[in-house]
């Protein structure tokens, strides 16, 4: 399985940067091709929020979040909250939704989870055995 960040599904709808655009479609539309793509309620939820932020249409948020809650979706568990609380302790409780998609990228046995979430991901990455790919 490959699970996706947030920011890496909001680069799949917006096109704030092309290369990001083109790049994260190419690996989601692979991913779900191959049927490895999974991501978070927490993903639906940040990238609701984000293309709201952004100004994105009410209906087009709708259309494309409707789309990703008909794929393959992990919802959050206590246990998940349990692992990012500890990964938080020693990054940082800002970045706990962060700790959050790590949590349940690694129960998930993931192969890799991308993100271009450099700065607090390079944290992330010195305390779990998930390979993050950051793009």
């Amino acid at each position: 399985m490959i699970y996706f960040d947030s920011d890496v599904i909001f680069n799949y709808v917006v096109i704030q940067d092309p290369e990001k655009n083109r790049q994260s479609n190419q690996l989601i539309l692979e991913a779900i091709t191959y049927n490895h793509f999974v991501i978070s309620t927490l993903v639906i939820n940040e990238v609701g929020y984000g293309l709201a932020r952004f100004n994105v249409e009410n209906q087009v948020i709708k259309s494309e979040l409707d789309f990703l809650i008909s794929l393959n979706i992990a919802q959050i568990e206590r246990r998940h909250l349990s692992r990012a609380l500890h990964l938080s302790e020693i990054i940082g409780f800002k970045h706990i939704n962060d700790c959050i998609h790590t949590s349940i990228a690694e129960e998930l046995n993931c192969d890799t989870f991308y993100t271009y979430n450099r700065s607090e991901f390079r944290r992330i990455q010195k305390h779990t055995d998930l390979q993050i790919i950051i793009l």
